[in-house]
């Protein structure tokens, strides 16, 4: 018989004897940080859904300029503000003793950020729509900028204060309770868009951002509350060179990551065709705006689903094996609307009732890599270079986020489904080369008592 007093901090044994757990600082705080980083992530997961970069926001771009172009920008902004200045700044993190102090320094400024661009989309949209567009992704590249340096310290005090054993669920408890609100979001946003309550363009989408924004900001200020544990060392702190040689050191060291990276990379493939999904239906097949709300209910409902199936094989399984199985998913997407396109050009058939469900393999193939990958890189990582193992990966990517850029310049010459078939055949070919990855771990620790990692 086991009792906790003070979450863990005792027990009874069969024999009646009580005795005392060890709990070092490190741990003692993890089910409050857990859950209060499980509830950052519902209310950020609602936030974006109000505005979904590549459904809401891509098309009020597509529909503010008249071009599909400014869709593909927005995802290369994303990625690369996302992806590339953590590189630049790794060496700086490391070597903080406290990492949340510069959460909440980049936290303002993606605020900052999104301010903006609801103050554009409000005052200046209406009257200069090429204007407002550039400088709406301005304001977006803020906010992502930010919110990538703002990343290595999630991330950082994130492994510090989940266990091994829990990250799988501290990832799907976020994006299920999430997604489980967003179903009422999507719903929300399908009446606003179809302009039933008197909000007509642009202002209807200046009131899905300001929802986001309040979101957003009830998530930074859950996570301020978060109890940062001392790292177990801190490296000195390093210049730019030498943190451009570490990378180098590491990358020409670690073939098992530098495999990793390669998979990513050709998961990325995707992006050439994500941003027009939402554009391709409107622009080509007919659908109305507001069936907007149908795509983000659909994929609402595919990252339910997904996290309670990806969570539970990352704890159970492996993160490995959630890597692979959602590798060789990630075709699906592409390849629906293969088919759908295919029925309807060719047989004449009416598939738009069945377009949503692109959404929903999207989400059933995103969420799994993006809860492996993240967690495989952790179990790749040293504790006192962690961001940099971060950083590397994020950087490795930043070339591919103009793939959405060469999308919008290849529709200009050739149609819709060679997109898809790009994002298709990367995914089929990544899923191969996921194969030849190998385990973090030659033995994988046994589940232990709540109160140690």
């Amino acid at each position: 018989m086991c009792q906790n007093r003070r979450r863990g901090d005792w027990r009874m044994t069969g024999d009646g004897q009580r005795t005392t757990l060890a709990v070092t600082p490190r741990w003692q705080h993890w089910q409050r940080n857990f859950w209060l980083g499980v509830l950052n992530g519902i209310l950020f997961k609602v936030g974006v859904t109000f505005a979904h970069p590549s459904t809401v926001l891509a098309v009020f771009l597509t529909k503010l300029t008249g071009n599909e172009l400014f869709a593909g920008l927005l995802t290369a902004v994303a990625g690369l503000g996302w992806f590339l200045p953590p590189m630049f700044v790794a060496g700086y993190v490391e070597a903080l003793p406290r990492k949340l102090p510069l959460y909440a320094r980049m936290a303002l400024g993606r605020a900052l950020g999104w301010l903006w661009m609801i103050a554009v989309v409000v005052f200046l949209a209406p009257r200069a729509p090429f204007l407002a567009a550039v400088l709406f992704l301005l304001g977006y590249a803020i906010f992502t900028v930010t919110g990538g340096i703002g990343t290595l310290a999630f991330m950082d005090i994130f492994a510090r204060t989940v266990p091994f054993r829990r990250r799988g669920a501290f990832w799907g408890l976020r994006m299920f309770f999430g997604s489980l609100l967003s179903i009422g979001v999507g719903i929300f946003v399908r009446h606003v868009l179809r302009q039933e309550w008197g909000l007509t363009f642009p202002y209807n989408y200046a009131v899905l951002m300001a929802c986001s924004f309040c979101a957003f900001g009830l998530a930074w200020l859950t996570f301020f509350l978060v109890h940062e544990p001392p790292p177990e060392w801190t490296p000195l702190p390093r210049s730019w060179r030498e943190q451009w040689m570490t990378m180098k050191q590491l990358w020409r060291e670690r073939r098992d990551f530098r495999q990793l990276i390669l998979t990513r990379l050709l998961l990325d493939f995707e992006l050439i065709a994500l941003p027009y999904y939402s554009t391709y239906a409107v622009t080509v097949l007919g659908a109305k705006p507001s069936l907007l709300g149908a795509f983000i209910v659909a994929e609402t409902i595919g990252g339910m689903f997904a996290n309670a199936l990806w969570s539970t094989l990352a704890d159970r399984k492996s993160n490995l094996f959630v890597l692979q199985s959602a590798a060789l998913l990630a075709a699906l997407p592409s390849g629906w609307v293969l088919l759908l396109s295919a029925c309807h050009f060719l047989l004449g058939l009416p598939v738009l009732s069945l377009y949503p469900l692109t959404y929903f393999f999207l989400a059933l193939a995103t969420t799994g890599i993006g809860i492996a990958f993240t967690n495989y890189v952790l179990e790749l990582a040293d504790d006192a270079h962690r961001p940099t193992y971060l950083a590397l990966s994020n950087a490795s990517e930043s070339g591919m986020m103009m793939l959405p850029v060469l999308g919008g310049i290849l529709l200009k010459f050739v149609p819709h489904p060679v997109l898809f078939a790009i994002a298709f055949t990367g995914a089929l070919v990544a899923a191969r080369q996921s194969r030849r990855l190998r385990p973090a771990f030659v033995a994988i620790p046994p589940r232990r008592s709540p109160v140690a990692p």
